[in-house]
């Protein structure tokens, strides 16, 4: 059997990762009628079925996950020897799919990024911006920064920063309602509440510092909710309350004056930063070059 071009194996890939033609083709720049024909190419040249089709979704038969995973492999080690070849230059090219949250991606990354992306002309950036978690194998995400801990195993991560969340107010919020003593004192407090993959951040646990004491959670609330970061920092810099947000995405409304942390005594839940990668196989040079100087960056912090 012979293949005309990589393209059809590339097709092979995303329609099984999305388990859609349609989203198949997004990812790929094609229409869903080109993505039908290099399906049917390679059924008919391996003489064999690769996909069983439903009105819902396309999956993989036994023999697609066997094509599927020995093509993944063949474009892995192609990518691998294009990316030596490009390093031994000194060269970073191609996209890199980045994924972080709205506070994050604007309080931190988008100059940072901005600034790595010109140091590597032959280099593009596609960050998408999200407080829901992506799929980094189906929504095509080469990196991701998540606040963990981590629910898969299954990704490669690597810690940037271990942060906590912690509660943070403006200096107008403190002076109009007193600075809080003690974590307890939040539950008399106008707080934001935030919203995680669904969950409702109502009750924000405090871990005391001297390590006698035991964890435990508060109980919040307020007018204001939302389930973006960027939005509760922003109600939470015009005064509007409360915020129970990680110490990363803090850091420079605190240098600036503009947010104070609150309880120097007791750290939140934990939050780690992570970049996560989709698996534990060949990562493209350009990524690990942009994980590397992300995990100086925050380490100079």
């Amino acid at each position: 059997m012979e293949f005309d071009n990589l393209d059809d194996l590339r097709v092979l890939l995303a329609t099984a990762d999305t388990g859609s033609l349609t989203a198949a083709g997004r990812r790929c720049g094609l229409s869903t009628a080109a993505v039908s024909a290099a399906m049917k190419r390679l059924e008919t040249a391996l003489g064999a079925r690769l996909f069983d089709r439903t009105t819902r979704s396309i999956r993989p038969t036994a023999e697609g996950e066997v094509m599927v995973d020995h093509a993944r492999r063949a474009l892995d080690l192609i990518a691998e020897g294009q990316a030596k070849l490009r390093g031994e230059r000194g060269e970073l090219a191609g996209t890199i799919h980045v994924t972080a949250s709205s506070a994050m991606a604007q309080r931190l990354l988008a100059g940072w990024l901005g600034e790595f992306a010109a140091l590597h002309p032959r280099l593009e950036i596609d960050l998408q911006v999200s407080d829901s978690w992506l799929d980094l194998v189906k929504d095509g995400v080469d990196l991701a920064l998540r606040n963990g801990p981590l629910p898969d195993s299954s990704f490669a991560a690597r810690l940037l920063a271990p942060a906590h969340r912690q509660a943070f107010a403006s200096p107008e919020f403190l002076e109009r309602h007193g600075t809080p003593a003690q974590p307890a004192d939040l539950s008399a407090l106008d707080c934001i509440i935030g919203r995680l993959r669904g969950r409702r951040l109502d009750r924000w646990r405090f871990t005391p510092r001297d390590g006698d004491h035991e964890a435990f959670d508060v109980p919040v609330h307020g007018r204001l909710a939302c389930d973006n970061a960027a939005v509760a920092l922003q109600w939470a810099r015009q005064g509007r309350g409360v915020v129970y947000l990680s110490e990363v995405d803090l850091h420079e409304p605190v240098q600036r004056g503009e947010m104070q942390r609150l309880f120097a005594d007791f750290d939140g839940e934990p939050a780690p930063l992570y970049a996560v990668l989709p698996s534990h196989r060949f990562t493209p040079h350009r990524v690990k070059v942009l994980v590397d100087a992300l995990a100086a960056w925050f380490a100079s912090r």
